[in-house]
This record gives C-alpha cells, structure tokens and sequence, in this order.
C-alpha cells in the first residue's frame, strides 16, 4: 500500500476490501498505470475509488481496455482523467459494453471526436448499454425532434442516457406542453436546466421570482424565450433582481420579458454597467426612465465604443467646477442646458475642450462666418 501513497489510515480501509497473498499481483498492476503516465495521485485516487482494481489482471483486463482508448483517439492525458476519476470501466466487459457503448456513440453523434468529448464530460456514459442508450434516443425521436438536436443534447449532457425512461418521458412531455418546439435548439436547452434540478428545487426558484412580483404565467414565459433563466442559484436570481429592481428602479416584469439580462456575470458586466447608467442618470445624460437590453448585452469591446461610456470617462475626468465652468461658457452662446447635455451625448470629447478652444472656436463660426451658434453646437469636436 505505501507504493501507492496511502496514509496508515487509508490503507486499512482499502486492504478491508481487497486480499491478496503475496504483492506480486497489485505490483504488477502498478507498473502497468506507471507505464501508462499515471502519476501517484492518480493511481491513489483511482485506487480509493474502486480497491478491487488491484486484482485485476493486466494483461487480460487492464491492457486491452488502456489500448482501446488509445485506439479511439484519447490522449493519454484523457485516458488518465477518465481512469483515475471513474476506474469502473475496468469492470464491463470490452467486447460486450465498451466498443458497442462508443459505437452507438460515435455513430448518434457522427463523430469519434465529440463521441470522445462526450464521455471526457461524463465517463459513466461507457457502461450504459446500447438498448438502454436506444430507448433515450427513440423517445426523441417519437417526439419530433431531430437528429442533430438529439446529437447536441447527448454532447452538451451525456448523462441524460443514464435516465429513467419513464421519467424521462415525463420530463419530454412537460417540455413539450410548456410550449418548447421539438425543432429549436431551446427545446434541448429546457431539457437539460430540468434534468439538471429535481422537482423541489424548480419550485424554490419559481418562489423567489415570485417574491419579486411575477407570475407563474410571465416566469414560464421567460424559461421558454431563454431556459437558462431558471438555471441561475437562488442567489444569483435574488442578485440580478435586486441590481435592476432596487439599485436601477427597473420593473420585474421587464427583466423576465428580457431573460438574458440574468445570464451575464454580476461582476464582469451587469454590475460596472450598472454603475455607469447610474452616473449617466445622476448627470442628467439619461432618463432615469431609461430601458435598454442593448446597454447590457453589448460587447465589451463595442460597450467601450458607445458614446455613453464616452461621456462618462469625460465626466470622471474632471472636477465639478470644471464642468460647471463648461456649461457656463457655453450658456453665454445662447445654448440651454438641454442643448448643451444633448450635444455632450452625441460628442462627448467636445466638453473636454478648454475654454480657450471653445471660445476661438465659436468666435470663428459665430462671429466672423456668421454660422447660427446652434448649427455649431454638436460639431465642435472639429
């Protein structure tokens, strides 16, 4: 066992379950995960696992189903991965479990490459056997939904063949009469947020979006234009609610019209993003009944770009009586406070222009062109 990397403490519990005379036999079972890039930690983890490993034997079961992973096209990185996490593969025959199980596999998913992601993702997927796999496919099918949707739910949630059939019928009729097309991919998305959560937890989450005032009637609407709304942590769905509901002053209703405003990160995006329509706000820039999906789904690159952002880097720029200093001067021409604010929006660079600019600027035009000081106004950048 001190080949292995037990502690005293583990390997006892470990030689309760496996007996053996002579260490002949796990000796050689190590030298074979040794020779195959296993690590210490490996070998332990996979011998904590399943301790019966230690009496396989390699030649006949270790070797050939190392060998048949490779044969596939695993990298020895994935075969160790796979091994090391559920080492029950070595208890299926290969002939009779192994090679059917990635056949149907590779040929549902008409690929050996997202055949081998797909058990990467879920490796118990190896020891389902090829009816029980049939049976999944063929409630799907009998559902309408077609051959490449049933190739993308098996790739993005491989552990859906482990499912009950009965309950899975259920799970497929539930989606269906909730208003999924068997046809667009949201129908795959809803079938994996509910195989993803069990009946109680779907019905907390359905209480804390109707703590903010929403129907069943709109949470439903919401789960079928975007199904990873009711994928979100019970805090998550009270954080998002609470940033646009308490901090923006946005209605509930219009987030769950919107459902996609939930799946951006809190930190990354809805956050900082908030925190500038909240400085545009104060400023008077923009409305405070102001409503925009766009100011938060907008690529950050693209965000970085909008006249919005603009503005407020300039305003932060610079102190209070600088910008009051702005207003003032540009007062002087005749402009409103409305004209001027308008004008910032559009150009934001031109409040940042010193007041000698600006003067010798609107001299120019106003005095000696004789152009109309509002015709002017939004293009001062010049």
């Amino acid at each position: 066992m001190n080949k292995c990397g037990f502690s005293l403490k583990s390997a006892l519990e470990v030689s309760k379950q496996v007996h053996f005379e002579t260490p002949c036999k796990p000796d050689s079972v190590l030298a074979v995960f040794k020779k195959y890039g296993f690590s210490k930690s490996h070998i332990l983890n996979l011998v904590r696992r399943r301790p019966a490993v230690l009496l396989s034997k390699p030649k006949t079961t270790l070797l050939p189903k190392l060998e048949f992973f490779k044969s596939k096209g695993f990298s020895s990185p994935d075969v160790i991965k796979i091994i090391s996490s559920y080492p029950w593969v070595f208890k299926y025959s290969l002939e009779n479990q192994l090679v059917p199980a990635f056949d149907f596999l590779e040929n549902s998913l008409q690929s050996d490459t997202v055949a081998i992601k797909a058990i990467k993702r879920f490796p118990r997927i190896l020891n389902v056997t090829v009816e029980n796999m049939a049976r999944v496919v063929d409630v799907l099918r009998d559902s309408g939904v077609p051959e490449k949707k049933i190739a993308l739910l098996i790739r993005s949630r491989p552990s859906i063949m482990v499912s009950n059939l009965e309950n899975f019928k259920k799970l497929i009729e539930e989606v269906t009469l909730m208003g999924f097309h068997p046809s667009k991919t949201q129908y795959i998305e809803a079938i994996r947020v509910l195989s993803s959560m069990s009946r109680s937890t779907w019905e907390k989450k359905l209480d804390v979006h109707r703590k903010w005032g929403l129907s069943e009637e709109e949470i439903l609407q919401a789960f079928v234009k975007c199904p990873w709304f009711m994928s979100l942590s019970e805090e998550k769905i009270m954080a998002v609610m609470d940033l646009f509901v308490n901090k923006l002053g946005w209605e509930s209703a219009y987030i769950a019209k919107n459902p996609t405003f939930s799946s951006y990160s809190l930190e990354k995006r809805l956050i900082p993003r908030a925190l500038v329509l909240q400085f545009l706000v104060s400023k008077g820039l923009v409305e405070k009944s102001f409503r925009s999906l766009a100011f938060f789904n907008t690529p950050e690159d693209k965000f970085r770009q909008n006249q919005f952002v603009s503005a407020t880097e300039v305003l932060r720029s610079m102190s209070r009586s600088t910008w009051e200093n702005n207003l003032d001067m540009h007062r002087k021409w005749g402009f409103s406070h409305g004209e001027i604010l308008t004008a910032f929006v559009k150009l934001p660079c031109f409040m940042a222009m010193s007041e000698e600019k600006t003067v010798a600027l609107m001299d120019l035009f106003v005095n000696k062109l004789g152009w109309e000081a509002s015709y002017i106004l939004p293009k001062t950048h010049v």
